[in-house]
Parts: structure tokens; sequence; C-alpha cells
């Protein structure tokens, strides 16, 4: 190969680099100036035990879901998945007023047996965060989802499935390549069952990451990555530090409002 054909090659990639950035530029001066609240939820009792060793932060009650359900949409909150946020983010659509996620984590089967109904009555799209290697077992008591609730639940379109690790760790305690491995074994799971996801969102075990983890899966095709408390702006999201607001035991859904502005307020205080 001749200099000029190197030349002209190496102009082809510089050139190819300079539409993508711009393209992001394009995307990011497009983004409003929204908060994108993400909730999280467990597991679900129909009766609330006198004592919870998890301080009552990871139970609730299908009658609490459902009013905070009642109460978001009434105030004029827009219940969205994350292939909704993708598309918006990569400019495919704008996003809608108020825009809110509902998410659920480790997979449990009360998200099927009492919560799905739920989800079927008002419409409402949901993600479920799974812990692969626990899918169809019952440990200590604890049912889980099987493969087919997940699929039923994903074929009625109201209901993403991703990956909440398969073992479920610490993984900040593992080195990177390892939770990289885990959780791309994980997906293998998931597409085995449900088909192939074109979108793949992994939320970490108890937050734990490292930073090293977090540029290992983004190299590694995870699009969004989940992993801490708070509250998501639009305009400056960074799709691999996704935050969300848990939501413990009974909390109703005007205290979860109160919470959404009061993030909100101290992101504008700061800014």
């Amino acid at each position: 190969m001749n200099f000029k054909k190197v030349i002209i090659i190496l102009g082809i990639i510089f050139f190819i680099i300079l539409l993508v950035y711009i393209f992001k530029q394009y995307n990011s001066s497009k983004r409003t100036d929204v908060s994108v609240p993400i909730l999280l939820y467990h597991n679900f009792v129909t009766t609330v035990p006198d004592s919870d060793p998890d301080n009552f932060n990871y139970i609730n009650t299908p009658e609490s879901f459902e009013e905070n359900i009642k109460t978001l949409l009434e105030n004029k909150y827009s219940i969205i998945s994350f292939n909704d946020l993708n598309d918006a983010y990569t400019g495919k659509k704008e996003l809608p007023p108020n825009p809110i996620i509902i998410t659920f984590d480790d997979g449990y089967y009360s998200n099927y047996e009492y919560i799905y109904p739920i989800l079927k009555k008002y419409n409402v799209k949901v993600s479920i965060f799974i812990i692969t290697d626990r899918i169809g077992q019952e440990i200590n008591g604890i049912k889980y989802l099987d493969w087919n609730n997940c699929l039923e639940m994903q074929n009625s379109g109201l209901v993403e499935i991703f990956s909440h690790s398969k073992r479920h760790i610490f993984y900040n305690e593992v080195p990177a390549r390892k939770v990289y491995d885990d959780v791309k074994a994980s997906y293998k799971q998931i597409e085995e069952h449900l088909g192939k996801q074109d979108l793949k969102v992994f939320a970490y075990p108890f937050g734990a990451y490292s930073n090293e983890t977090v540029r290992t899966l983004k190299n590694g095709g995870i699009d969004f990555q989940v992993y801490d408390i708070g509250i998501n702006n639009f305009k400056n999201l960074n799709k691999h530090f996704i935050k969300r607001i848990n939501i413990p035991c009974e909390m109703t859904g005007k205290e979860i409002i109160e919470e959404i502005n009061s993030l909100q307020n101290s992101i504008d205080s700061s800014n």
C-alpha cells in the first residue's frame, strides 16, 4: 500500500469519527433538561410481618404498589420502559411529560403472582432484573420466577426482563473480567429462554461496582448499568451510571412524589 492510499484511508477514518462525534453532540443538545426517576421494588407479601431483618426495605404489599401506580398516573406521570428511554436517548423518539421507570430486582414469583395483574389492569410497563441462577427455584421459603412466567410477561409487551447477575454476589470484589463473564452468561440464559434481547441493561447486586467493572461492561456491549441511589437528569444522562429510588414497605405515592421533588430540588440548588 502506497503513502497516498494510507492518507486517504486515514482521512476516511477521521471523517467517520467526526460524523459520529457530531451526531452524539447533536443528540445531546436535543435532550431536554428533565428528571427521569426510576423506582425500585423487590418482593411482595400479602401480610406485613411484625419484624423484618432488612428493616422493611425490600418487601412491599400489592395494595401499596397499586396505590403508588394510581397516584403517579393521577399526577400525570408517564410510566416508560428502558427501551423508551434508550429510543429517546438516541433521538428516535421524544420523552413524554414527567417520565418515570418502574423496576423490580431479584425476580421473585410475587412479581408475577401479585404485580403482573396490576400491570395489565393499568397497562403499565415495568422492568424486572432477574438473578438467572435462581430462576425456577425456592430458596429459604421464597419462590422465584420460572422461565414460563418471564416469557408470558415479556410477550405481553408490559415487562422487560434484564440481568441482575448470574449469582447475586458483590461484583466490586470480583475481577472485572469475571464480572463480564457472569453477566454474559446471565444474558446467554435469558436469550436461550426469552429470545434475542436487543437492549441489555444490568443492575449490580447490592449496587456494588468498581470503575473497572463499569468500563469492562460498557466495552462488552451492556447498554445501561444501574448501581446508585438518586435521580437521573435526561440532558446529561450517563447510561452507565443509572440511579434509582428504593421504595420501602408501604411508602405512599404522595411520599414517592415528595422524594422525587426533594431529589430534584437538591440537584437544582447545587447547579
